[in-house]
């Protein structure tokens, strides 16, 4: 009688193979040892920082306002995230340069040169007869031989006291203060030949304050852009403790990038202010840093733990 199995001579069902070493759906590789989200893409299971589909300069703008959106932030790559804090700190300066070039520019240099007295600048040091004083509107110029030069704190004081455009000249020195943004120019610097008269006041100090901004405000630019990554960087060690507290583990450029991001809204708020002529307001110290270590901690409450994902036991391990 035939066999039922059809089995050949020699044969044995065991030998054929069964299901299980065949192998099963835990053998032949499940989701996690394929590879979960985190394995995927995102943070790896190494913690190697994978930057892909970051958004663009204007959504790393918007999405930098809004701390649950930061865990797309922190796949922004390095020269985008750079790039952006150019921009953004040019824009900046560019709306206070421009500012203070209308500011200057609306002062009417001829009819100032005629209340100065008599006055030379020669040999790097300033000679006149007597002093002056201009005080009008949220102007105030001073201009005096008796005192050797003049200091931030001068400027500071008469800021103060609600002036928004300062100009102080001493013998040596003339100082600028312009919505609390100071520059001063020591006449030394001139050289010993250059000199200057009333009739040069009313006539060419105007283009050369100009282009003395432009210079200034070149110089402070690169060093606005280098400061924000240093504090960004003294930041990122608010945001390592934050982590640590909510014991999650964050690549440290995840964290960094937080920082970076997470500084945005107060330097808006900063600059906005610094613009708005009529209000004579500026964010405290202590007050940015507490708002920008608030940001951090609900970016990084929301940011995924990258901590491995234990691959799940196969059938054989432990029987």
């Amino acid at each position: 009688m035939d066999n039922q199995f059809n089995q050949q001579p020699g044969s044995d069902p065991n030998q054929q193979g069964n299901y299980y070493q065949q192998g099963n759906f835990y053998q032949q590789g499940n989701y996690s040892q394929q590879g979960n989200l985190y394995q995927q893409g995102n943070y790896s299971s190494g913690g190697n920082f994978e930057p892909q589909k970051a958004p663009n300069i204007f959504q790393q703008f918007a999405f930098s306002f809004v701390p649950p959106l930061y865990e797309r932030l922190t796949r922004v790559k390095t020269g985008s995230m750079i790039g952006f804090v150019t921009l953004l700190v040019l824009a900046a300066t560019l709306l206070s340069f421009a500012s203070t070039m209308a500011a200057f520019s609306s002062i009417n240099m001829k009819e100032l040169a005629e209340e100065l007295p008599d006055f030379e600048l020669t040999g790097g040091q300033l000679h006149m007869g007597e002093e002056f004083l201009f005080d009008e509107g949220n102007v105030f110029v001073y201009i005096t031989d008796e005192i050797d030069s003049f200091s931030y704190e001068d400027a500071a004081m008469m800021a103060d006291e609600g002036y928004k455009d300062i100009l102080l000249v001493g013998r040596d020195r003339l100082s600028i203060m312009q919505n609390w943004e100071y520059q001063q120019l020591d006449f030394s610097d001139l050289g010993d030949s250059f000199e200057i008269s009333r009739e040069w006041i009313a006539t060419k100090l105007m283009p050369f304050i100009m282009v003395f901004l432009c210079v200034a405000y070149i110089v402070y630019f690169l060093w606005r852009v280098l400061w924000y990554f240093l504090c960004a960087a003294v930041y990122l060690l608010f945001a390592m403790l934050i982590a640590s507290v909510l014991k999650k583990q964050v690549p440290g450029e995840a964290l960094f990038r937080t920082a970076v991001y997470a500084k945005v809204l107060m330097f808006a708020v900063a600059t906005v202010l610094d613009l708005i002529p009529l209000v004579d307001l500026s964010v405290p110290f202590l007050f940015r840093v507490a708002i920008t270590t608030v940001f951090m901690g609900f970016a990084i409450a929301k940011l995924p733990d990258n901590r491995p994902t234990p691959a799940p036991m196969t059938m054989g391990q432990g029987w």
